[in-house]
């Protein structure tokens, strides 16, 4: 996996989420093009198995487990890179607990709507905020945070998922504003692919044909087709670029 492009080379990030699907994409990527890898995700044994094939194939990865939205998690996140590599130049925001199906006018909604912050936005902010002076320290630094679709749809039943998400987008781009003269970058990435929680949630709620009907290009794409976005925006051929929302889903969403 190392050896195959230096567009990343000498850099360290944190890739939440990692454990399967678009996370786990990401961090092949990532250390495809030279960086050193935190995995981290809800299952261990899920991102073990990632961070291994990484290092089967000549990359650096190291495996933790951590719940987003968790402080005590998130501190030990990037006190693990600190501790392991000095330095923390890229973060992607990709974990996020997704609530099924619920009208709104059920009274569990308020239940739902926290655990979704919890796990996207809080988690999100909490790490963007224990990697800040770090990435001051060293001069600058590429934040992605994932959105969704959903959140500019507004899709009947999904409210607390699409509302998190546009909480994500508020993130990101109060983010870029705040801290651009740190030279930190912060950007949101819409994605949409068959990860296995799409899979699941396209079978269960037989939408498939609907959903497809709405992208663009014709089919699904894969998490293989999200990461070269987040390699662009983690390298420094984005250096110019923040504050976005990219789309990576196959003109479903046009801005």
């Amino acid at each position: 996996m190392a050896g195959t492009g230096n567009r990343l080379q000498g850099k360290v990030a944190i890739i939440t989420g990692a454990g399967q699907g678009i996370g786990a994409a990401i961090a092949q990527a990532y250390a495809r093009e030279g960086a050193k890898v935190i995995l981290t995700g809800r299952t261990l044994s899920k991102v073990e198995e990632i961070a291994g094939q990484i290092k089967a194939a000549g990359g650096e990865g190291i495996a933790l487990q951590a719940v987003a939205g968790e402080l005590a998690d998130s501190r030990r996140t990037v006190e693990l890179a600190m501790s392991e590599w000095g330095r923390v130049d890229i973060l992607v925001n990709n974990a996020h607990s997704f609530t099924d199906y619920l009208p709104l006018n059920d009274p569990a909604m308020e239940d739902n709507c926290k655990i979704d912050f919890q796990s996207a936005f809080f988690g999100s902010l909490q790490l963007m905020q224990l990697c800040y002076p770090h990435m001051v320290e060293q001069g600058g630094g590429s934040i992605i945070n994932m959105g969704s679709s959903f959140g500019i749809r507004c899709e009947p039943g999904f409210l607390a998922y699409a509302a998190s998400k546009e909480a994500i987008r508020a993130l990101t781009k109060t983010g870029a504003r705040e801290w651009g003269r740190d030279r930190i970058r912060v950007n949101t990435i819409l994605p949409s692919a068959l990860s296995p929680k799409a899979r699941w949630y396209l079978e269960e709620s037989g939408t498939y044909e609907a959903e497809l009907s709405k992208v663009a290009m014709g089919y699904f794409g894969e998490p293989e087709d999200i990461a070269p976005t987040a390699l662009f925006l983690a390298s420094d051929e984005s250096n110019f670029v923040t504050g976005q929302t990219i789309c990576a889903e196959g003109g479903a969403t046009m801005l």
